[in-house]
C-alpha cells in the first residue's frame, strides 16, 4: 500500500504503518513536552513526551492484536494489517469476509481501547496512591489518548469501528459488499475534510492553537485512513472475478539449478524477462530475479543457479483459481513483484505485478469517483 513502512510480521501477518503516525507521534511528544514546559528540565519533558509516543503506539499495537485473534476465531483469516492512528485496517479475503463477524471485530476494537484505558486508569491511581505524581500524570495522557480513540471511532468513517458498521448495514440492506463500501468511504472523506476545514476555521476564529491544530489534524489522518479504504474498495471491486489464470503469463524462461551462472548468463540477460523458474522433472524448485544474478564476475564459473535461486519452499505460490486481487494485496504485503502459478507443484505460469497494474489503469479503477 502506498504511504506505509513495512514494520515486519505479527504472527505471520506482514503488518505496516502508515505515514500519518510518524506525524501522530511527533505531535503527541511535543504535546507532553509543551504541557510539562517550565515544570521539569527541558530533557524531563521530551523524555515524557517520547515515552508517552511510544507508549501510545503499543497500546494501539495490542488493541490490533486482539483484533487479529478475534478474526481468527471467528473464521476470517487476517493476511495482513495497516496501522492507522485511531484504527488499524486489517486485510480480509473478500471470500473470507462475513457481515456480521466484521461488526464483532469493529466492537473489539472499540472494547480493546476501553480495557487499555481501564488499565492505564487503575495505574494512575496507584500511581497518585504512590506519590509518584510525574509519572501519574503521563499515565494519565495515555488514558485520555485511549479514550480518544474511542470516541473518535464512533465517527461513521471507515476504517474506524462505527465506519465498518455502517459498512456492514449497507452491506446487508444493499446485498452489494462492493457498493456498501463505496459509499462508506465516500462518506468518510467528506467526514474528514469538514473536520479539516473546522480545525482551519478555530485556527481564523479563537486563535486556539492546540484546538484548531488537533481538529485539522484529525481531519488529515481520517482522509488519509479513508482514502486507503476507497482504494482497497476500488481495486477489489475492479479485479472480482479475475483470477490467477486470467491474468498470468506463461511466457516464462525456464533453466536448470545445476548450471553455473557463466553458462546462462547471455541466456537470462537476452530474454528481456525478470525472472526464471528453475524447473527439474516438470517441478518448480524456486525462481531466480535480476536482484539475484548481481555477484561479482570472478564468481560466475563457480556460482550454480541452486546456489542464488530462492527455493521454492520460500515461495509465495498460487493456485490458477486464486482471485488476482488477493495476489496484488499479497505482493503489497511481502515487497514482491511475481507470484508464479501452481498446481501440484508444476508451473503453469506467473502473475507480475506490473501485469495487474496495467490491468487496473485499462479500467481506470483509481479515478475519482
Amino acid at each position: 500500500m502506498a504511504g506505509t513502512i513495512k514494520l515486519g510480521e505479527l504472527f505471520g501477518i506482514p503488518v505496516r504503518l502508515h505515514y500519518t503516525w510518524l506525524a501522530a507521534l511527533v505531535l503527541v511528544g511535543i504535546a507532553l513536552a509543551l504541557y510539562f514546559w517550565g515544570v521539569h528540565p527541558l530533557w524531563h519533558n521530551l523524555a515524557s513526551g517520547a515515552a508517552a509516543s511510544v507508549l501510545f503506539f503499543l497500546s494501539m499495537c495490542l488493541r490490533e492484536t486482539a483484533c487479529i485473534f478475534t478474526a481468527r476465531r471467528l473464521g476470517m483469516p487476517v493476511r495482513g494489517i495497516t496501522l492507522f492512528v485511531f484504527a488499524g485496517m486489517p486485510r480480509i479475503a473478500e471470500q473470507d469476509s462475513r457481515p456480521l463477524p466484521q461488526l464483532a471485530l469493529a466492537a473489539v476494537g472499540l472494547v480493546a481501547n476501553l480495557a487499555i484505558a481501564g488499565v492505564f486508569y487503575a495505574l494512575y491511581g496507584a500511581l497518585i496512591t504512590a506519590g509518584s505524581l510525574s509519572l501519574a500524570e503521563l499515565v494519565r495522557w495515555l488514558l485520555y489518548f485511549n479514550i480518544m480513540v474511542v470516541l473518535f471511532n464512533l465517527l461513521p468513517a471507515p476504517p474506524l469501528a462505527m465506519g465498518i458498521a455502517l459498512q456492514v448495514v449497507l452491506w446487508l440492506a444493499l446485498r452489494d459488499q462492493s457498493r456498501a463500501a463505496r459509499i462508506t468511504t465516500l462518506l468518510g472523506r467528506s467526514i474528514a475534510i469538514m473536520l479539516l476545514l473546522t480545525g482551519i476555521a478555530v485556527l481564523i476564529a479563537s486563535r486556539d492553537l492546540f484546538a484548531g491544530t488537533a481538529i485539522a489534524v484529525s481531519g488529515w489522518f481520517l482522509e488519509s485512513a479513508a482514502s486507503a479504504s476507497r482504494r482497497q474498495a476500488l481495486v477489489r471491486h475492479a479485479l472480482r472475478g479475475i483470477t490467477a489464470h486470467d491474468m498470468m503469463t506463461e511466457d516464462y524462461t525456464p533453466i536448470k539449478q545445476q548450471l553455473t551462472f557463466g553458462l546462462v548468463r547471455d541466456y537470462i540477460i537476452n530474454s528481456g524477462q525478470n525472472c526464471f523458474f528453475v524447473i527439474e522433472d516438470g517441478k518448480l524448485e524456486g525462481i531466480v530475479t535480476l536482484t539475484d544474478i548481481l555477484i561479482p564476475r570472478r564468481r560466475w564459473g563457480s556460482t550454480r543457479i541452486s546456489e542464488i535461486m530462492t527455493p521454492a519452499r520460500k515461495l509465495k505460490t498460487a493456485l490458477p483459481s486464486e482471485p488476482a486481487v488477493n495476489l496484488l494485496e499479497l505482493m503489497d504485503d511481502h515487497g514482491i513483484n511475481q507470484v508464479p502459478v501452481v498446481r501440484g507443484g508444476a508451473p503453469l505460469g506467473m502473475v507480475t505485478k506490473e501485469r495487474l497494474l496495467r490491468f487496473l489503469k485499462a479500467r481506470a479503477v483509481l479515478r475519482a469517483f
